[in-house]
């Protein structure tokens, strides 16, 4: 009995170090997928989701897929006319002072 109980003993690592994190972008991925939704759906929702993404993706040591996401994102945000729309408001306001 107590030889069963000494191979049922084993720890079972629940944390993820970066190395497990470069293993498997996922972030990245998203950061990607997001990028390229931006640029073809629903850019309001999908560019700060994308910028997020790729943030994260460079902090956690995926680089190449978070400057990705990252181009990507802009591309979506200088395709946008809804987001264009709003930051030249936010341009106008702030150069005539209401802002």
């Amino acid at each position: 009995m107590r030889a069963y109980t000494m191979r049922m003993d084993k720890r079972i690592p629940l944390s993820m170090s970066a190395a497990e994190l470069k293993d498997q972008p996922v972030i990245g991925y998203l950061a990607v997928i997001c990028g390229v939704l931006a640029i073809f759906a629903w850019g309001i929702v999908f560019v700060p989701m994308g910028i997020a993404f790729s943030v994260a993706a460079m902090i956690a040591g995926q680089g190449a897929w978070g400057f990705a996401g990252l181009v990507l994102s802009v591309i979506g945000l200088m395709t946008s006319p809804t987001l264009l729309t709003l930051l030249g408001m936010g341009a106008i306001a702030a150069y005539f002072g209401f802002g």
